[in-house]
């Protein structure tokens, strides 16, 4: 008797958990390389790619056809960026092979430690090393299984052998390369005080059995407070380990103290160094290129078999390739701040060149930091040449740090154009413009293309504008587009536009700090990011302003058409956060909530970038019923491994039916999402099958149950069912009975999917979306 209130309670429960909270969004698209974009007359190759800000360079082959491909992480927003080798010296950007890699920060290199032909994967995490193995069987994105994690060796101070982990500081570069030519790779890194270097030696031929054999490498320190490098007599090693590689073994402890690593502590401000280890000057021995985190410069570290047989640094080369045979304009690397080297053989002639890119996203040159370096001698007799500073940056649009991007039809001819706001870009220290880039749409509204127009519409400097973010706006009734534009302090700015209908913008700044209706300043604390937009349906623009607290504030346009004024709504449930909306944070503090409403017969769609780098779905607003909630994370939109603080805007380009999506992110680029289908009915038939319940704690036991209160009716393919995260990542199902299943053990949104065997056999049309909490 009891059974049934309790089963209809449960099942309501998941029944509104399913269609309102963890429903789907009502298009859905595919990251895209975009339309055709050039600027003064010359096509860009890559425009749509994000941007490149602190990219670490290791080639691999992806689609199995015998050259190899180019792969990217970067640092700035830990996003993967991979571009196919065409075979004829170009590069061509891959958005389809660039998801579903694993979650990676702070460094990643692709080496091959197995000798079977597939780099494997290295990478930083928590001041060590983990590495996963390559475990494809076929071409496109690579399939990796945790397989070190962290890599460890043996280390010996002087009380016996002890198996620990290998140190990288996350902030640090290693050299992963095979030094001595005997098979197995081995591995240098800056010790934990950042003066000298460890080198692990790898002990199996094809395998990663490692033994640390010296703590002192390269018979070289640096300073502790800047870049100075100390060889031969005025190097010192404070201790190292017991018989350091190559030492005879009478004098292995003579003059060095053996000390536990732990006691080990810096002295000085300095931290932070890349090593990248090849033959640099045509002598039958390795060397090592060694950068600082605070220096422009890369210095060349050109060693030599030792007396003891150490390897020895012989002399220094602090401005490679200065001292060593060039070719070129440009005698030495410099980049702004802490280069990284990377060996490439770019255009495949059998010899390393070098692409070299700031291991930092601070204080850089954002739209021209990659400079490419080839070897234009051969491996036996390298000359060294820079070819390229802004290396395949030249084809991306990039606005230098926090790209904003708008969709409007700013000169009034039926199709959008592009508008683009920016935090900043770096042109020197102290020297942080904040800018408007404007893209002319040159195609039609079938079939968009863009032409570059200018990187700098208003000069925001002069009236102290930082991180601009823009939304356009007829708010006169003129027949052209105004502009708002949102700065880092919380403010908001009105320029009005004087060129008329139908030619392209003249803005002039009309109010410097708008108010509301009460002659208050609007300020909602910091990084302000208005969306022009008439949310109740009246015929007047009202202002949805995301901030870096990652809410919503709704101000209603309380105006007259000619006369436009703005009024504060407050809700009794939520008060001025609209909705209860709070997107997704990484610390719990900040969310920096960028709107991106948008309109179709449906209604107005409430979807906010946030920090982690996502657009969120919160689902339709209410017109009439502005204070109902939308904080019912409905979906999230896109990936949130393409960068950081997304900012989105959606619109309707090839006139389909469906808009496409474009993502700025933290690297100064924009991301092209190409709308592909659309759901009918957002909130409409409820799934055959159900989960809960739903939202579900971490490895939290679920039940499927039928939406008519009966058992589904579950295909056999669903016993190779399999999570999928918002990385597009599968994660192997856990059942527990027929119909049960364990949780993930880590939160998120996660939709558990089945592989048909055939279309009989897909009884289950949509896939079911889970939420996964820590409470």
């Amino acid at each position: 008797m009891k059974l049934f209130p309790v089963f209809l309670v449960l099942l309501l429960a998941c029944s509104t958990l399913v269609s309102v909270g963890i429903g789907q969004t009502p298009w859905t698209w595919n990251m895209d390389s975009g339309p055709a974009v050039s600027k003064e007359g010359e096509e860009m190759h890559h425009p749509f790619a994000g941007g490149l800000s602190a990219p670490q360079w290791s080639m691999i082959d992806m689609d199995w056809d015998g050259d190899r491909d180019l792969f990217s992480f970067d640092r700035d927003g830990h996003r993967t960026l991979v571009f196919e080798n065409d075979g004829s010296g170009g590069w061509i950007e891959r958005p389809d092979w660039s998801v579903g890699w694993p979650d990676m920060q702070h460094w990643v290199l692709l080496r091959d430690f197995d000798c079977d032909g597939l780099p494997d994967l290295f990478m930083g995490f928590q001041n060590s090393i983990h590495v996963w193995k390559n475990t494809s069987t076929g071409p496109g994105v690579p399939q990796f299984t945790p397989y070190a994690t962290p890599l460890m060796a043996s280390w010996d101070f002087g009380s016996g052998a002890q198996n620990l982990p290998v140190i990288c500081l996350t902030i640090d570069k290693p050299a992963i390369f095979d030094v001595d030519e005997d098979g197995d790779l081995d591995v240098i890194t800056f010790t934990e005080t950042s003066t000298t270097l460890y080198r692990f030696s790898g002990q199996s031929e094809c395998g990663l059995d490692m033994v640390c054999t010296n703590r002192c490498y390269g018979m070289v320190s640096e300073g502790a407070e800047d870049n100075s490098l100390f060889i031969g007599e005025d190097h010192s090693c404070g201790f190292n380990v017991v018989n350091p590689e190559g030492r005879p073994e009478e004098e292995s402890n003579d003059s060095v103290e053996a000390l536990p690593a732990s006691s080990v502590q810096r002295d000085g401000v300095h931290a932070g160094g890349a090593i990248t280890a090849l033959q640099l000057d045509g002598e039958d021995f390795h060397d090592l290129l060694i950068s600082d985190v605070t220096y422009p410069n890369l210095s060349g570290l050109f060693l030599m078999d030792a007396v003891d047989g150490q390897d020895s640094t012989a002399w220094v080369d602090h401005t490679f390739p200065y001292l060593i045979p060039h070719a070129g304009p440009v005698d030495a690397v410099n980049l702004d701040r802490f280069p990284a080297a990377y060996p490439i053989d770019w255009d495949e002639d059998g010899d390393w060149d070098l692409a070299v890119s700031p291991n930092t996203a601070l204080e850089i040159n954002d739209d021209q930091c990659v400079q490419l370096w080839e070897n234009q001698g051969t491996a036996a007799d390298p000359l060294w040449a820079l070819v390229h500073d802004d290396w395949l940056q030249d084809g991306m649009i990039d606005v230098g740090r926090g790209a904003i991007p708008h969709l409007a039809d700013l000169d009034g001819d039926g199709d959008l154009d592009l508008a683009i706001g920016n935090k900043e870009r770096y042109e020197g220290v102290n020297e942080t413009p904040t800018a408007l880039a404007l893209f002319e749409n040159v195609g039609n509204s079938q079939n968009p293309e863009f032409n570059w127009a200018t990187w700098s519409a208003i000069d925001f400097a002069s009236n102290g504008i930082e991180s601009a973010f823009p939304t356009t706006g007829d708010v006169d009734q003129d027949g052209d587009l105004d502009l708002l534009v949102g700065d880092e302090l919380g403010l908001l700015h009105l320029f009005m536009n004087s060129a008329g209908p139908g030619a392209w913008p003249v803005w002039e700044l009309e109010t410097l700090g708008l108010t509301d209706q009460e002659g208050t300043t609007i300020d909602v604390g910091q990084f302000a990011a208005p969306q022009w937009v008439d949310v109740n349906e009246d015929g007047l623009l009202d202002i949805v302003i995301g901030e870096k607290n990652g809410t919503l504030s709704l101000y209603l346009g309380c105006g007259e058409e000619t006369a436009p004024a703005w009024c504060l709504f407050v809700s009794e449930a939520y008060e001025e956060n609209w909705g209860g909306i709070e997107v997704n944070n990484a610390l719990g503090i900040n969310g920096y909530a960028t709107p991106a409403l948008y309109r179709d017969e449906n209604g107005l769609h409430v979807c906010v970038g946030n920090e982690l780098g996502a657009i969120q779905y919160f689902g339709l607003v209410n017109p009439t019923e502005l204070g109902e909630p939308l904080n019912n994370l409905v979906d999230q939109m896109t990936p949130s491994t393409q960068g950081l603080r997304a900012s989105g805007a959606l619109g309707d380009l090839n006139q389909d039916g469906i808009p496409e999506m474009l993502v700025g992110i933290q690297n100064g680029g924009v991301r092209w999402y190409q709308g592909t289908t659309t759901h009918v009915g957002i909130n409409a038939v409820p799934a055959s099958v159900l989960a809960c319940p739903n939202p579900v704690r971490c490895g939290q036991l679920i039940q499927l149950i039928g939406n008519d209160q009966s058992s589904p009716l579950l295909p056999s393919s669903w016993q190779t069912a399999c999570w999928v995260d918002t990385r597009g990542r599968e994660i192997p199902v856990q059942w527990m009975g027929n119909y049960s299943l364990r949780a993930p053990s880590s939160p998120g949104l996660y939709m558990l999917s089945n592989i048909a065997r055939s279309e009989s056999d897909r009884l289950i049309q949509e896939p079911i979306r889970v939420m996964v909490v820590t409470e």
